[in-house]
């Protein structure tokens, strides 16, 4: 008996999970700017997303433009109780989706605000340094004023030795983007996702 309602739970997260998968393709449809691809991330791609972190020692990490969760649900399973993790999304339905899934975690925050208002959501946290930021978002493709003011509170908080690591589903194109803005870019090419993609690890901005 047990092993039929675990079976039945499993069924009903995927048909969540799909349901949700197909909220996040209406938005690419209706935003595609302002989302980085038109399916949410795999599980390689996310793990991808997060190898860099410093599980151990990370005290703040923030995630930009969470979507439907699959980075986060990831940064979930490796916290350890000592860091603060924050998933910041602007999209009102997604963030309620994100807000009622994660609750119940004590040190877990979901915040509904746009990335042009990272500094005021970092301060009013009373938050001085970030050990990792990780991007869902197209940043090279944001309108300019949005990634300056983006880049900018990246700039003012990312913790020495912090990494800064953005999915992209253009493998490579966006490299003399990031080499313009950090001093230290690395690139992991993740085929198992739809599209294949990959990350921009950054470190030490210019």
């Amino acid at each position: 008996m047990p092993r039929v309602a675990h079976s039945s739970e499993a069924k009903a997260a995927k048909k969540q999970r799909l349901k949700e998968n197909f909220i996040f393709l209406g938005k690419f449809l209706r935003h595609g700017t302002t989302i980085a691809s038109v399916w949410p991330s795999s599980k390689h791609l996310a793990r991808a997303t997060i190898s860099e972190i410093n599980w151990d020692t990370a005290r703040v990490i923030v995630e930009l433009g969470a979507g439907t969760g699959p980075i986060t649900d990831q940064v979930i399973k490796r916290l350890k109780p000592h860091t603060h993790f924050l998933a910041i999304e602007r999209d009102a339905d997604l963030f309620r989706l994100l807000a009622k899934r994660f609750e119940n975690l004590k040190n877990v925050e979901v915040v509904k605000a746009d990335v042009r208002d990272l500094e005021t959501v970092l301060k009013s946290r009373g938050i001085k340094h970030v050990d990792a930021f990780i991007s869902g978002l197209p940043t090279p493709s944001l309108p300019a004023s949005v990634r300056r003011r983006m880049l900018v509170s990246v700039r003012r908080y990312l913790a020495p030795g912090g990494v800064y690591s953005n999915i992209t589903e253009i493998p490579y194109i966006y490299w003399n983007y990031y080499k313009s803005v950090f001093r230290d870019v690395s690139f992991d090419f993740v085929v198992r996702n739809m599209p294949p993609g990959g990350v921009y690890h950054c470190r030490a901005m210019k």
